[in-house]
């Protein structure tokens, strides 16, 4: 029986993890799968998702289907409808089932939307399968959302503001729905895990720190891939960090590619010394240097672990090659509900060109 990488890396097998957080290396774009206690088993969700050749990003498709061994995905969960965040989203409808789509309600620009029509179709097709309640528009669904024994946090979008979004130019249109998108905690009580997908800092200034004693968060997904534009708009503003003292968190990981990779020069600089000013320079990780994928649980007690990665597992037997020709038998099929291949981080501890350049 072929090894199946994914269960054995991901997947909990200590009942008292109640939630946790995989933070994928998909290269220049994001994508977050997370376990919530259900019973004796989990529910999983993926937030977003992305296949970048270049970068060698993990096929995620091949790689849930691997991880899931059967068992249905309970949400694709999509924080906007940019390409980064929803290319790949047909072809995991293809391998596994999906049970509920939840989506920001945004309608992109096609210059930034080329896979908006796959999401609309998966759309269509779950709803077919499991009725119009298995779509969540989450544009005024602010509040707490049930998952198993966990809970999320739905902090935004906005509902008054996406018809408008909607009618914008295409790189207007692209800004408006990067302070609209979707931004989630998962966790119970005081521990959480935030993606805030690439809500930027009017975003949070204007909308989400509504929820302000609501933001604490042990865990940060970094908006934007490391982008300046969660602190300001160019890098010479004084910067807004309101938002980072709210959330407070222990850990930030950036989903990136290395800056030499990355068309945008993601992660900047200046917004990974403000998050290491905030952490330490030890506590902020990178997806991108080293192809890893970070791990962190939630326990029941409300505590957390550290976080953890998986030292190019994942990427290494599911990563795309730039050709096109990837290795498709090393990710087939297995059982193994066991978790393996953790160790606890490993990272650099300077910040500059070593870690993210």
């Amino acid at each position: 029986m072929a090894e199946n990488v994914a269960r054995q890396t991901l997947w909990p097998n200590d009942t008292n993890i109640l939630v946790r957080v995989g933070i994928l290396h998909v290269g220049q774009g994001a994508s977050a799968v997370v376990f919530t206690a259900n019973g004796d088993s989990y529910d999983v969700l993926l937030v977003d998702i992305n296949l970048d050749r270049t970068c060698r990003g993990i096929d995620v498709p091949r790689m849930m289907k691997d991880l899931l061994d059967g068992q249905a995905l309970y949400a694709f969960v999509n924080t906007h409808p940019h390409d980064d965040h929803m290319q790949g989203v047909k072809e995991l409808s293809d391998v596994v089932t999906i049970e509920r789509v939840w989506h920001s309600g945004h309608i992109p620009s096609k210059k930034y939307g080329t896979y908006y029509e796959d999401l609309v179709a998966v759309i269509e097709k779950v709803k077919k399968a499991n009725g119009n309640d298995a779509e969540r528009v989450l544009q005024g669904s602010r509040g707490s959302e049930v998952l198993g024994e966990a809970q999320c946090h739905i902090l935004a979008p906005a509902e008054y503001v996406t018809d408008e979004v909607n009618e914008e130019e295409a790189d207007q249109r692209r800004a408006r729905i990067h302070e609209q998108c979707a931004c989630i905690k998962f966790g119970k009580e005081w521990t959480w895990a935030m993606i805030p997908g690439d809500a930027d800092h009017v975003a949070f200034k204007e909308h989400i720190m509504y929820h302000e004693t609501r933001l604490g968060s042990a865990l940060l997904a970094a908006s934007h891939h490391g982008s300046r534009t969660f602190f300001r708009e160019c890098e010479d503003d004084d910067p807004y960090t309101g938002h980072l003292d709210a959330i407070d968190p222990k850990y930030v990981v950036i989903s990136a590619p290395t800056r030499k990779e990355s068309p945008h020069d993601h992660p900047h600089e200046d917004a990974v010394e403000l998050y290491a000013d905030k952490v330490g320079e030890e506590s902020v990780l990178h997806t991108g240097k080293d192809r890893h994928s970070f791990i962190f649980d939630i326990y029941r007690d409300d505590t957390h672990g550290e976080l953890q990665n998986d030292e190019g597992k994942l990427a290494a037997h599911y990563g795309l090659s730039e050709d096109g020709d990837d290795d498709k038998g090393g990710g087939g099929g297995g059982g193994g509900g066991s978790r393996g291949g953790f160790t606890p981080r490993t990272m650099p501890t300077m910040i500059g060109e070593s870690r993210f350049g």
